[in-house]
């Protein structure tokens, strides 16, 4: 564009300072629009993890009880397990049970319902359960529940609205959110 004053021709190169403050309002209403729904997003894949690790685990302790009659036992409280668990030399009772290494129960001087000896495998893949963890805290690892090996609850925490959540899972229901702390989660 050219500008005639006083006889000469201005060519006009760049922005006024008002066309870059316009540019620059209209990226900053954008950005505040995606990101909120940037955040919801990951919010939900990160739930849906969890709930998909859930069935796979899930999946297992109904097979291992199927198999032994009773989910493995932690006593009065909870225990972590998933990619923070040595899976060759387990410490968590879900682990060494359903992986068949060092259980009590799962051992082959042991017999299923079936007639097979134990030390199954219930992950049938060592990489499982070294790919579970908790996805809203990635240093954490999911929370397994068994006081009496009739019933079972699954758990993680994450924070929602600012306020902590309990996503968990039995036996009984798949999946819900609670506010309150089960009396039986471990502070990892």
């Amino acid at each position: 564009m050219y500008i005639k004053k006083g006889g000469i021709n201005l060519s006009r190169k760049g922005f006024t300072l008002i066309e870059l403050m316009i540019v620059v309002a209209i990226i900053i209403i954008l950005v505040s629009i995606a990101i909120p729904s940037y955040a919801k997003l990951l919010q939900r894949a990160k739930r849906s993890r969890a709930i998909s690790d859930f069935r796979t685990i899930r999946d297992s302790l109904e097979a291992y009880r199927t198999d032994w009659g009773t989910y493995p036992i932690t006593g009065s409280q909870g225990e972590t397990f998933g990619l923070h668990t040595d899976y060759n030399t387990p410490t968590s009772t879900i682990t060494k049970e359903l992986t068949g290494n060092g259980a009590t129960l799962n051992t082959p001087s042991h017999t299923t319902a079936t007639g097979e000896t134990g030390g199954i495998d219930y992950f049938t893949r060592e990489w499982i359960i070294r790919e579970m963890y908790d996805p809203f805290e990635p240093d954490k690892d999911y929370e397994y529940f068994s006081s009496d090996g009739g019933s079972f609850t699954l758990a993680c925490e994450y924070k929602k609205n600012g306020n902590t959540v309990y996503l968990l899972s039995s036996d009984s229901f798949n999946y819900k959110d609670v506010n309150t702390k089960p009396s039986w989660y471990v502070n990892q």
